[in-house]
């Protein structure tokens, strides 16, 4: 039992300390993310998920490689690997930056999009 108990508590905290600073689902911020499904990932109307290196999104996933914290804003910028459906590979400068809600995304030139986090 203590074992089991030990083995609980080391995976726990081994799981917070490599937790990223925006790991969660998201969906939009405005009232169209209402009808969103927070359990769904990646689909249409379902959520983003984003962990310490992956954001997955409708319709690709992303590897976020080499972040580090842009100077004076609650934010990181990243190198992102994507693959979009049908195989298709691409990189991007991707930066995510807290706000009240949740996330901003800015990617693609300076595309935003506000994400609220997940109850």
């Amino acid at each position: 039992m203590r074992i089991a108990l030990s083995m609980l508590l080391t995976t726990f905290l081994a799981a917070q300390a490599w937790a990223g600073p925006y790991d969660g689902r998201y969906r939009p911020d405005h009232p169209s993310g209402d009808t969103w499904d927070c359990r769904t990932i990646g689909q249409d109307g379902g959520a983003v998920l984003l962990t310490t290196n992956i954001f997955f999104a409708l319709g690709s996933r992303c590897s976020l490689r080499d972040g580090f914290a842009v100077r004076g804003m609650d934010a990181t910028l990243y190198d992102a690997i994507c693959h979009a459906e049908g195989g298709a590979l691409f990189e991007r400068r991707i930066m995510i930056m807290r706000t009240d809600n949740g996330i901003a995304v800015v990617q693609k030139g300076g595309v935003m999009s506000l994400l609220r986090k997940c109850d």
